[in-house]
């Protein structure tokens, strides 16, 4: 035979058997062992992208397990050679174990890794109640959070003053649509303490000091004292029962500063006024005392001032959804009267979203806000020493600020990814300025005892939450 024929014939044979013989690496073959090869990246926080090397993982993720310190990780893809997953929350410890699944269901490997991912904790956004069908409808429900209890609408938020060691952590939750709520974080449970009745609409609440009587204002409409401004509940009824404890003109913030001395803001010119009482309760405040204007700093007609006192008693912020500015007024603790108010951070006239220090910030609707105590400010800094930083949340931004005692005002969560749709509202769970998306946050807490920020989302239906894990 010709031997070039031959050695045509023998390539053909050559090629014919490696098409044959080629295996599918995507496919789990149980001819073969499991092996695992590395990982990559070495280290990062929560959602990090996790990839695991090695070869026959097959291509069902179904059947690859993974938990990454004793937290279970999602898999989101195999392709034989490669594994796909994310980070999940709190897995501190770092160890990596993967478990393989056959096709019969029955475990055919299962690996832990020698070396261990290095976990670094973050600051997340996430969800601790929401509820909604299809339609994006949520009802009003009470109960466990695991069967179904749902509050959809948050404007006010404040811890239990009175909380002890040992006790349930109790957050109370407003709003003008639905009465008054008491969420028990500890039992995971929701309870109304009183329906939307006898008053027009609640716009915040607060405590005395002593932490026994719950004070909130109400929006009546009227310019006069023939109705009630302020009404009480008692915590020894269980805060179950309201009674008129002001009459006076139509409120939307109350405060009870340490010497027992009450304020409320009112609509006309943005005026706070120190209730006089005349008897006993309920007042008629026939002589309520003006404190300030807002007028008497700015063009303005009528705010629905928030009144938020400073942990120290030396003095309050003022914020509203009206005007685009934090307001500072001093307090007077020997003749018990606030000064004139001077600004913080924003402009009262002018709305927007511009982080930046004093009048050079801009801000939309501010709604509520708190002092949170910052360990690093040591003493205190600035003129006043002070160790708190203010969180605000503004409604129509869908984000959170911070403003420090220098009055510079930075957002710290919420408006993330809107290069990439041109979108700053949503519901996104996640790295706060990376990921996370508000749709009109209003009420805010925070916990102390756990550092955990609560943020009631209003168009989103839910209590949200931000903690560095």
């Amino acid at each position: 035979m010709n031997k070039h024929l031959i050695a045509v014939l023998i390539c053909c044979l050559f090629f014919i058997g490696c098409k044959d013989n080629k295996v599918d690496t995507t496919q789990y073959d149980p001819s073969q062992p499991i092996v695992f090869t590395d990982f990559t990246p070495k280290s990062g926080g929560m959602r990090t992208r996790l990839y695991i090397e090695g070869r026959n993982f097959g291509s069902d993720p179904a059947k690859v397990h993974i938990t990454i310190g004793g937290e279970k990780a999602k898999t989101i893809g195999v392709d034989g050679t490669n594994i796909y997953c994310m980070v999940p929350p709190k897995a501190f410890d770092g160890k990596i174990n993967v478990r393989v699944d056959g096709p019969d269901g029955n475990v055919v490997t299962d690996y832990t890794f020698e070396e261990k991912f290095k976990y670094t904790p973050a600051t997340i956004i996430g969800t601790m109640l929401r509820r909604v069908d299809e339609d994006g409808n949520s009802p009003w429900q009470e109960g466990s959070f695991d069967e179904g209890a749902s509050l959809p609408s948050n404007d006010c938020l404040v811890f239990d003053p009175k909380y002890k060691e040992g006790d349930d952590r109790l957050l109370f939750s407003a709003n003008w649509v639905n009465g008054l709520h008491l969420v028990n974080l500890t039992q995971r449970t929701v309870k109304r303490l009183f329906p939307r009745t006898g008053y027009n609409k609640m716009y915040s609440f607060t405590f005395t000091m002593e932490g026994d009587t719950l004070l909130f204002t109400d929006d009546h409409g009227y310019d006069g004292t023939t109705r009630a401004n302020i009404y009480y509940a008692l915590r020894r009824e269980n805060f179950r029962r309201i009674r008129p404890y002001n009459y006076g003109r139509t409120s939307y913030s109350v405060i009870c500063m340490n010497d027992g001395t009450v304020f409320y803001s009112v609509w006309w010119n943005g005026k706070v006024y120190k209730m006089v009482r005349n008897g006993d309760i309920p007042n008629v405040d026939s002589n309520a005392e003006e404190q300030f204007s807002l007028s008497a700093i700015s063009n303005v007609e009528g705010s629905h001032s928030i009144l938020i006192k400073h942990p120290s008693n030396k003095f309050i912020y003022l914020i509203s959804n009206d005007v685009g500015a934090v307001i500072r007024s001093n307090y007077n603790e020997e003749t018990k009267t606030f000064d004139k108010p001077t600004i913080v951070a924003g402009v009262i006239e002018e709305k927007g979203c511009q982080e930046g220090v004093g009048t050079s910030a801009r801000f939309n609707t501010l709604w509520n806000g708190v002092f949170v105590k910052n360990e690093d400010y040591g003493e205190g800094v600035g003129p006043d020493k002070n160790q708190y930083d203010f969180y605000v949340c503004d409604k129509e931004n869908h984000c959170i600020w911070k403003i420090d005692p220098y009055g510079i005002a930075t957002i710290i969560a919420g408006r993330s990814n809107r290069n990439a749709d041109g979108k700053v509202k949503g519901y996104v769970d996640g790295a706060p300025l990376h990921e996370a998306r508000f749709d009109g946050p209003a009420g805010l807490a925070y916990d102390p005892i756990n550092e955990i920020f609560y943020i009631g989302d209003i168009n989103n239906k839910a209590i949200r939450y931000m903690t560095t894990e």
